[in-house]
């Protein structure tokens, strides 16, 4: 991928700091078990149903559009906001 992929996504909050539980715009819980802080899409981690995904750091899975997959914010009971660098998502 070209870097020009990834421009829609520099100006994005950053919704993915850490390991844990992230809520996704449709509502389903995921398990990020690995974080990039680089403007990829090295966040990775699983659905429930233990298929693997890999997001960028603002949540999304494409820079384009965005998609009921999307990681919006930290699942119920995860406390990530006193994480450094952690800013509420879209």
């Amino acid at each position: 991928m070209s870097s020009a992929y990834f421009c829609p996504l520099v100006t994005k909050p950053v919704v993915v700091v850490a390991a844990g539980h992230y809520v996704t715009r449709c509502g389903e819980v995921v398990t990020v078990s690995q974080v990039s802080t680089k403007h990829d899409f090295g966040c990775r981690g699983r659905y429930g149903n233990g298929t693997v995904e890999g997001w960028h750091k603002s949540g999304r899975i494409f820079a384009g559009i965005e998609t009921a997959n999307d990681i919006v914010g930290p699942a119920p009971g995860e406390d990530l906001a006193r994480v450094p660098g952690y800013s509420a998502g879209e």
